[in-house]
């Protein structure tokens, strides 16, 4: 899936030093911004994800894969597509400054999920550090990174790097289950800045926006956006992506498609695992940028 995403290339100036090693103990320089941030968010760090938990045998994880996308009770009508969030004009997502530098994303986790929700999200990071070169860190000193914590607003991002210090993406409770890790995946593709893959400036192309049938809050997440605002990095469309929408999202009759594909008959959308476009998106994006 050619996943609706910021081209963003900035290597700013990471005034950290990486020993190499994502299982290092984060020694936090907490500045007055981020104290600021904490008190406002009541955000407490938990542990980093360790090295052994992320190479863990995921034997339970991913075995009861349903065909839903993220729960609509964990969507916000009022962001933009459903979870995502902004900062300053959209248009901006093309710039090169919102890549994160080195592929590298800084993380800092809440204290607040169990080892089970832990274990879910180790397993959705180790499907990037498996598959792409982007890894996931413990912060250290890193200006911009991501928390993740539950905001009780549901399951959101913003999408890339958007230079404003610590950037959350909201995991709560229900968008954690181990039947599904794709929720964590889909979010922190955000995160790494992709849109959903139905919003892809030639989704005519290839399937049809059944306005009718469309649950009127949620139907500007159905919008398409333009070439001005985001690139397909020359990929082809992914029915199968993470990022896709399922055929029947937001519809007011389920039995009523809200997305027909108008190639083939194929499944749109699952939460199983990045699919092989969404890997070569991640990789084209990071790992063998074009600019």
């Amino acid at each position: 899936m050619t996943n609706t995403i910021s081209t963003i290339l900035a290597f700013s100036g990471v005034a950290c030093f990486f020993i190499g090693s994502v299982t290092a103990t984060p020694v936090f320089k907490t500045s007055l911004e981020s104290r600021l941030y904490r008190a406002s968010t009541n955000f407490i760090a938990g542990k980093p994800l360790t090295e052994e938990l992320l190479q863990r045998n995921f034997s339970n994880i991913g075995k009861e894969i349903r065909d839903e996308f993220i729960p609509w009770d964990k969507q916000d009508p009022t962001l933009h597509e459903g979870d995502i969030k902004f900062h300053g004009d959209k248009n901006a997502i093309l710039g090169n400054s919102y890549r994160w530098p080195n592929a590298q994303i800084p993380y800092e986790i809440s204290a607040n999920y169990t080892s089970e929700q832990r274990t879910v999200i180790a397993f959705a990071i180790s499907e990037y550090h498996e598959k792409t070169c982007i890894r996931f860190v413990p912060r250290t000193c890193e200006k911009n990174y991501l928390t993740i914590f539950k905001s009780g607003g549901g399951c959101w991002s913003y999408v890339g790097m958007i230079n404003i210090g610590a950037q959350q993406v909201s995991l709560d409770d229900g968008c954690i289950p181990s039947g599904v890790p794709g929720i964590v995946m889909h979010e922190l593709m955000h995160a790494a800045g992709f849109f959903h893959e139905h919003t892809r400036p030639d989704r005519d192309t290839y399937v049809t926006i059944n306005f009718d049938n469309i649950q009127q809050q949620y139907s500007d997440n159905f919008k398409k956006n333009t070439d001005l605002e985001v690139t397909t990095l020359g990929l082809d469309y992914d029915y199968g992506s993470v990022m896709h929408y399922p055929k029947n999202a937001a519809a007011i009759d389920d039995n009523i498609p809200t997305i027909i594909p108008l190639i083939g008959n194929p499944t749109l959308g699952q939460l199983e695992k990045l699919s092989s476009l969404d890997l070569q998106k991640l990789n084209a994006l990071y790992c063998f940028p074009s600019q």
